[in-house]
């Protein structure tokens, strides 16, 4: 059953929406998500096509991939060749995927001058490399979603590689998103797993966003843009549990709710509806193990395990806040927090390129927070609300433990694949607020004073115990 996913529908309920006037529109043109998704490849390419020579380029990873336990790449290519005529293009090494840096972006363009269309097939790396070089050469672009492992083949942003941060850049929507359901069963339960962990910061992230808005530090927030995915929480926490099954509904549920969250963050103009904290850790966790040379575990992976994280700081931080925090919140003093971002990332490069990319960007944040003196007093006097708005936007730790547990994910740093050790996921959770100019919960723990490695390490010592219940008492 093709079609599952109504694309008319979202605009229409966007377009009607009280906030949709503040809203970009939804420049992804067709997605077609459940069985037999992959037979609309040849015609949708067709219309994009149109008039202009050259062949199709497609664009891959090496990672093998399968549809109907058939090589996919040879099945695309075979289903575009007679047409058209096909030009393979190839990013990232063997057994280590692609990373979306400077020089693999050069080359994947150049590699690309002269087709008429592009198509990925493959990670949500590789597709964020093919919206950068859809941008540049002005061609239609088609997305072959090859595994439910993130929520970026439905957006208009390419997690991109920028002085060796991590960093969100605008690129543009794919013309067409194409997620066929024998090509997700067919993926690694590891991979599927992993987009349950993109998606369970839908339950964190956007509290993180109301959070900022409220305290002056954002002026973006969309309660419509937020409740496209995440009004599908229920739905998602009941389908996790059959994924590692590969149930052919529930991975329809989690790929129809990873391209409504890719979408929420184009609409939004923004990663915000569902990248806070818990994003910056994985990001973190990426970029130390790019720069060691190292393979990092799965991004969706690492933001699940995160996300319990998070859950468990903003329980402590709502505590805080109902304790009339508000009134003693402070600005770090700038040569300090200088001093403190460019000691944390010495260790991973010398150089100090990575640390001054983050400086730039943390800089900017708590000048911000230092402008916002009278918005935070005004959102003191309406905490009450607030923190109503706030609760409703979370959901309990535990419930995020058991829907990953019951999913395959991982549930701590230690589970993930390879493991992060307790030093480095320490590090990560600790610096995570520098990474970028976006306010966290773990910004609002610093200003609250409750900051630092005693309560880093309890945060972590809370989440392996959520976890060791999981494995022995079903929540």
């Amino acid at each position: 059953m093709t079609g599952v996913f109504d694309l008319e529908v979202v605009r229409r309920r966007l377009d009607s929406a009280p906030d949709g006037a503040r809203l970009k529109p939804v420049c992804l043109q067709t997605v077609v998500l459940g069985d037999g998704a992959l037979e609309a490849l040849p015609e949708t390419v067709a219309g994009l096509v149109g008039t202009r020579g050259g062949p199709v380029g497609v664009l891959s990873d090496l990672t093998p991939k399968l549809y109907r336990s058939l090589d996919l790449l040879e099945h695309v290519t075979e289903s575009l060749v007679s047409s058209t005529g096909v030009r393979g293009v190839f990013v990232g090494t063997p057994g280590h995927g692609a990373h979306a840096d400077e020089q693999t972006l050069a080359k994947a363009t150049r590699d690309c001058e002269g087709v008429a269309c592009l198509v990925a097939v493959g990670s949500g790396t590789v597709t964020d490399i093919g919206k950068v070089v859809a941008a540049t050469h002005g061609f239609g672009y088609v997305v072959v979603q090859t595994a439910n492992s993130v929520n970026g083949f439905a957006d208009d942003r390419s997690v991109l590689l920028v002085n060796g941060v991590k960093r969100t850049s605008l690129s543009t929507w794919p013309d067409a998103l194409i997620a066929d359901i024998d090509v997700l069963a067919e993926a690694p339960v590891e991979m599927n797993a992993a987009g349950l962990g993109d998606l369970s910061a839908m339950f964190t992230a956007p509290a993180d966003w109301y959070l900022a808005t409220s305290l002056g530090m954002d002026d973006s927030y969309s309660p419509s843009a937020v409740a496209l995915a995440r009004e599908q929480g229920p739905a998602l926490l009941e389908a996790a549990r059959l994924v590692p099954d590969a149930d052919r509904t529930a991975l329809s549920q989690v790929a129809a709710t990873l391209t409504l969250s890719g979408i929420s963050m184009g609409i939004a103009g923004t990663t915000a509806p569902c990248s806070g904290m818990e994003h910056a850790v994985s990001h973190l966790l990426e970029m130390a193990a790019v720069a060691g040379g190292r393979k990092a575990a799965l991004h969706g992976s690492q933001v699940g395990v995160s996300t319990v994280v998070a859950g468990l700081l903003w329980r402590r931080v709502l505590e805080e806040l109902a304790d009339d925090g508000l009134s003693r919140v402070q600005v770090p003093d700038a040569l300090e927090a200088e001093t403190a971002v460019r000691k944390a990332f010495a260790g991973i490069d010398p150089s100090g390129a990575m640390a001054a990319e983050c400086w730039r960007d943390y800089e900017a944040k708590l000048g911000r927070w230092a402008r916002s003196g009278e918005l935070i007093e005004l959102a003191a006097g309406r905490w009450r609300s607030h923190d109503r708005a706030l609760r409703d936007l979370l959901v309990g730790p535990e419930v995020l433990v058991a829907a990953l547990h019951d999913g395959g994910a991982p549930v701590q740093f230690s589970e993930l694949t390879p493991p992060v050790d307790g030093e480095a996921a320490r590090w990560a959770v600790a610096n995570c607020r520098f990474l970028r100019n976006r306010l966290s919960v773990a910004d609002m723990a610093l200003f609250l004073g409750i900051w630092g490695e005693l309560l880093v390490d309890a945060l972590l010592e809370d989440a392996a115990e959520l976890a060791r219940l999981a494995r022995v008492e079903p929540v």
